[in-house]
């Protein structure tokens, strides 16, 4: 055990050292109108064999949406083999008519849902749709989020289906209407087990499987989701006559571009329009130093260091509050940080550089009485500094989080530069500033933030973009950081970048209704004009790479992270040595003395298990420590609760966070209301497990945990326990009784949650490899009863397992029961051919020899 914890802490190490956890995304990307018919995006579910099904069926998937002006096309589309009987799903989203309407047998239906105003504007986010058909009441119901219809339509009771989403040929004709969608998570139910999963995880052939029966699909044309979260695409160039001062109106999604005389522009995201307003009267104040804002009213202003003032543009007399000139100062404060103050309202801004000296004041504007004040913090000091990147907490509104820049502890240039990479947290309710934490190590070359950062507290991280400070001509990479020490990433595709202080400038917006990432940059052309490039992003941003491992971009390698790796390595390949070498001559032994096997197996025991059970293979059942079941005051809920606090703490005692239990149990409630309903559910949940016994929960400030002592038995913990035990003689001396628990049932039966999808996937995996590994190491005549235990508890967990079939068979056959070895092939033969559609190869002669 203390070898496996060595190695366990020397893998994770390795990770954090070179980074390469891939944020591994699922979805097909559906090419759309915006290429040729023959370029549009298909999956064709059953190119290699129809689906069956007999009594009811339900399909589901989850589908997010593109803007696009015209979302018209086929879905999908259900067909038997023979033509007679289809379903399609139709996709028409406008203002005008349902948005999404179910065809039957050419026909039009009742099933015509219309999405809310709100779903229509917010792109890029996934909904769940199911489709169920029950050919006994003849009922049909189509449910699209929360919104669920139903029409009575007779259907047969069984057919072969085939079926495809999106443009597909072969089904009668060709479907060339496809909708600029994504599709992820495709399931068919058959009486309401799962029968077929497709993930649709990123691969780069065109084949993907079914996790369930691994049947095969293809995906034609295909492009994939994880890809628009890691490629930044150019949405807009804009060209300016002057240098523009910048300011993002996030409520609108809109930019403005403020110039010095005649005119602003303002670009939309949204519909990507660009309107000229020529000014009517007065002027902006402009001192090129980004010095303009939307204030808590929504209006634009601009101030001026010089002058101590402010103006306001009315954007409907387009006009300026202000006739002063409007000459070209050069700025007091260059590369600043700005934000409106969570509690005040006011404009803020945050350190910064001019006249050859760094800043690290927190100063606040009244725009009543156009004068500054500087605001006294206590805590920790940030070093005077710019060109750093600052950003709010989605959790809190008081926090914002600085991190990085430019500068040096005396705050005079010609003390020279620093590069900073610390992050700092400050809280403007309390006026406290808290250093998270600096690098350890000195970077060999330097990056330096954009002005903003988005901040993502559920995974304890933040993004940003960095570039070279060294180099006139360089590039923008996305970098996320986090928030629990100095560990950093670069990835994704790079943006082109040319900085100069006086004439460029770049920062990050969040795109809320698109629910993606943009970036600007601009810069002043050889012909005094100035460019500016848009780029936008899906977010969040992926780092997941399926040919290769991601690791750090070259100019952040540090200067000894070289032995630290090799150090790291060979720790690694150490380990990894003896544990082969101690498993090999295991193996050895055992092989060359299976009596050895049968004395373990001899010994073993049923146990006595403590009256206090959390039981979850074959379902979900709770006994109290008097030995009553009382599974039935777990509501959907508590159970839902109950699982998810219980299996984050078995992944390595990690536990869950508040804002991850929100996002699955109530992610349509605001925080407040989430908070309520997990903190009345918590005091629900500690009444009941004071029953069970010494089991209780736990929160340490940031993660929930569920906390117990030997007087409760959970069999999943037991089993996990014995399968991960790198002792095989203790395993094999646990193999009766970990059999005798497993052949209750499969893991959760009948309960069905999105995310306990990939926890079953995973679960059932780790079992069936290890059982079948089981099965090898036993010997088939001395332990045949035992194996043939084994191999039904396998086809219990996957009925297609082959590993069981030949173990099974084979014991069967060597014990002189020929026909029931044969029975037990033809069964599995027919299974097979119904479930895939075509003949089991392997002849049952070849199987038992």
């Amino acid at each position: 055990m203390l070898v496996k914890k060595r190695f366990h802490i020397a893998w994770v190490l390795l990770l954090l050292a070179i980074n390469v956890c891939a944020n591994e995304r699922r979805g097909v990307f559906f090419q759309s109108k915006e290429v040729g018919v023959e370029e549009r995006t298909g999956i064709d579910l059953t190119k290699n064999g129809a689906i069956k099904y007999e009594g009811k069926f339900s399909i589901e998937f989850e589908i997010s949406f593109r803007d696009y002006a015209e979302r018209y096309g086929y879905v999908f589309r259900l067909m038997d083999k023979e033509g007679e009987h289809k379903i399609d799903l139709i996709c028409k989203i406008d203002e005008v008519s349902p948005d999404l309407l179910v065809l039957v047998d050419k026909k039009e239906t009742n099933l015509q849902l219309g999405m809310t105003s709100e779903q229509k504007k917010l792109v890029n986010v996934w909904y769940k749709i199911r489709l169920s058909v029950d050919p006994d009441s003849s009922e049909i119901t189509l449910q699209f989020a929360d919104k669920i219809i139903t029409d009575h339509i007779p259907f047969p009771e069984t057919l072969k289906l085939k079926w495809g989403f999106g443009c597909v040929e072969d089904f009668g004709r060709g479907i060339g209407e496809v909708p600029p969608i994504s599709v992820r998570n495709i399931k068919f139910f058959n009486n309401d087990c799962l029968s077929y999963f497709w993930p649709l995880s990123f691969t780069d052939g065109t084949t993907v499987r079914d996790s369930v029966r691994g049947k095969v699909a293809e995906v034609i044309n295909p492009a994939w989701v994880v890809e628009q979260h890691q490629v930044w695409k150019k949405i807009r160039t804009l060209g300016l006559d002057e240098f523009p001062q910048i300011a993002y109106n996030e409520d609108k999604e809109e930019i403005y571009f403020v110039q010095r005389t005649k005119k602003l522009l303002k670009y939309s995201l949204n519909n990507g329009s660009e309107t000229m307003l020529p000014y009517a009267s007065g002027n902006p104040f402009y001192e090129e130093g980004q010095q303009v804002f939307f204030n808590k009213k929504g209006e634009l202003v601009t101030y001026s260091e010089y002058r101590k003032l402010s103006t306001k543009f009315d954007e409907k007399t387009l006009s300026w509050n202000n006739s002063f000139d409007t000459i070209a100062y050069l700025p007091k404060y260059w590369h600043h940080n700005q934000l409106l103050h969570p509690v005040s309202g006011n404009y803020t801004a945050v350190c910064g550089y001019g006249f050859f000296t760094f800043f690290n004041t927190i100063r606040v504007f009244d725009e009543d009485s156009c004068t500054w004040s500087e605001l006294k913090m206590t805590g920790d000091r940030i070093g005077p500094r710019y060109l750093a990147s600052l950003g709010q907490s989605q959790k809190d509104s008081n926090i914002y989080y600085l991190y990085g820049g430019v500068g040096n502890e005396d705050g005079k240039q010609i003390f020279g530069k620093n590069f900073y990479y610390d992050l700092f947290r400050i809280n403007f309710k309390t006026n406290q500033i808290h250093k998270m934490y600096e690098p350890r190590l000195a970077r060999k070359i330097n990056f330096t933030p954009l002005n903003s950062m988005i901040v993502d507290d559920a995974r304890n991280c933040f993004y940003t973009l960095c570039f070279s400070l060294n180099h006139y001509v360089s590039d923008l990479q996305l970098y996320r950081g986090s928030m629990l020490g100095d560990q950093g990433l670069f990835f994704g595709s790079k943006i082109p970048y040319t900085f100069s202080d006086i004439s460029s400038y770049a920062d990050l917006y969040r795109w809320r209704s698109h629910n993606k990432l943009v970036v600007l940059t601009m810069h002043k052309k050889p012909d005094g004009k100035f460019e500016v490039n848009l780029y936008s992003i899906n977010y969040p941003p992926s780092d997941f790479v399926y040919d290769k491992p991601v690791h750090l971009d070259s100019f952040v390698f540090f200067d000894s992270i070289y032995p630290m790796l090799l150090a790291v390595v060979l720790l690694i390949v150490g380990v990894l040595v003896f544990l082969l070498i101690r498993k090999n001559n295991s193996l050895r032994k055992n092989k060359g003395n299976e009596s050895r096997l049968s004395e373990i197996l001899s010994g073993s025991e049923p146990k006595t298990r403590p009256e206090g059970k959390v039981l979850l293979f074959g379902g979900f059942q709770v006994y109290d420590k008097r030995g009553k079941d009382i599974t039935y005051r777990f509501s959907p809920t508590l159970r839902e609760l109950f699982l998810l606090i219980l299996l984050f703490t078995m992944d390595d005692n990690k536990g869950i966070s508040s804002a991850t239990i929100q996002e699955y149990l109530w992610p349509d409630k605001p925080e407040s209301k989430a908070k309520n309903n997990r903190g009345v559910n918590i005091k629900k949940l500690r009444s009941i497990l004071e029953d069970i016994g010494n089991i209780s929960i736990s929160y340490d400030g940031s993660q929930w945990r569920i906390n117990h002592s030997n007087d409760v038995f959970c069999d999943l913990e037991y089993i996990r326990y014995v399968f991960t035990s790198n002792d095989e003689q203790f395993f094999v001396r646990e193999l009766k009784e970990s059999v005798a628990t497993l052949s209750r049932g499969r893991f959760l039966f009948g309960i069905e949650n999105d995310w306990l999808a990939k926890e079953k996937d995973d679960i059932t995996r780790k079992i069936v490899g290890k059982l079948e590994y089981a099965c090898r190491i036993l010997d088939v005549t001395e332990q045949a009863s035992l194996i043939i235990q084994i191999a039904e508890v396998i086809f219990m967990f996957g009925p297609m397992n082959e590993t069981a079939l030949k173990y099974k068979c084979k014991i069967l056959y060597m014990q002189g029961k020929h026909s029931l070895a044969q029975e037990v092939y033809n069964n599995y033969t027919k299974l097979y051919s119904k479930q895939y559609d075509e003949n089991y190869q392997l002849a049952f002669k070849e199987l038992v020899k």
